[in-house]
């Protein structure tokens, strides 16, 4: 097909075997056997060529849509296999959705326009549990991972501090039994944190009575008013400070977490979601890390 359409578009056989790089025998010999396997004469010589009969006419625009199917085909699967289109579904633990998001979109915008991006809020444990699920492909999470089948690569470590109430509180360190007997609010047991938060309280000498459990970092500033309790935060979850009447307080003892990208190792990664897990490491490493105090990337 492609050989009788180079032929009708040349005006004949030996200005088509040149364009081909074919010979013009070859080049006969080929649509003489598409004339037979469609009971059909496409071509009559001419004086300066070949012209087209009524079913070589038919069938040149068939050839013309085919092939240009074809090509069409062919570039889309390239475009996918090089991740320049696809789509990409990326979670983001709270504490990060305002530090991260604008940047890491800015980024595929930019690199990958042809990638659709979905992004999801959740806790760790929830973002955990949809990767391994295939609901989504990447996502950035405290590590470690509890969920076997997640393989993870770890970004920065990052302190946690404490919130507490009262806008005039003594400045400087304190330590975590100075919060022993307050009530606590604390991520809920799905979070990463959780167990951090609690296994530093214990080596303090305490178990935090809590009051209030938390999903997002978003629903903590109302609960803490509510409630006049205290928590650790990461650092990067009060970059713009406390809620009003709560102060910020950094604890000598206090654990730090650990944050990294995590995907499914029972599936491979298509390119496109590859592409998305580069740009968010290059987000974070090149923007998020190199800007926040008590962060350190590893």
């Amino acid at each position: 097909m492609r050989y009788f359409r180079a032929v009708c578009e040349a005006g004949g056989f030996a200005k088509a075997a040149a364009v081909l790089e074919a010979s013009q025998s070859n080049l006969s010999a080929q649509v003489a056997a598409l004339e037979r396997e469609l009971g059909a004469q496409l071509l009559r010589r001419a004086a300066h060529g070949v012209e087209l009969t009524p079913a070589g006419t038919a069938l040149l625009q068939t050839a013309r849509d085919v092939e240009d199917r074809i090509q069409a085909g062919t570039r889309e699967v390239e475009a996918l296999a090089a991740g320049r289109i696809g789509a990409a579904r990326v979670g983001l633990i709270g504490t990060l959705v305002a530090l991260v998001t604008k940047a890491f979109l800015d980024r595929m915008a930019a690199v990958h326009p042809g990638v659709a991006l979905t992004l999801t809020e959740g806790a760790t444990g929830t973002l955990e549990h949809d990767l391994a699920a295939g609901r989504l492909d990447v996502a950035l999470i405290n590590l470690p991972a509890s969920v076997r089948s997640v393989r993870t690569k770890a970004l920065f470590v990052e302190e946690l501090v404490a919130v507490v109430p009262g806008e005039r509180v003594a400045r400087g360190e304190m330590r975590l039994a100075e919060l022993a007997n307050r009530p606590w609010l604390l991520p809920g047991s799905e979070n990463a944190l959780r167990g951090v938060i609690e296994a530093a309280c214990e080596r303090a000498g305490f178990r935090p009575r809590v009051v209030y459990e938390y999903e997002t970092i978003r629903l903590v500033d109302e609960a803490m008013a509510a409630v006049r309790g205290v928590t650790l935060l990461p650092a990067a979850g009060v970059v713009d400070g406390a809620p009003a009447g709560f102060a910020v307080r950094r604890v000598a003892d206090a654990p730090s977490r650990v944050v990294g990208l995590g995907w499914s190792a029972e599936r491979p990664l298509e390119q496109p979601a590859a592409a998305a897990l580069v740009a968010l490491e290059d987000v974070v490493r090149r923007g998020v890390g190199q800007r926040r105090p008590g962060l350190r990337l590893l």
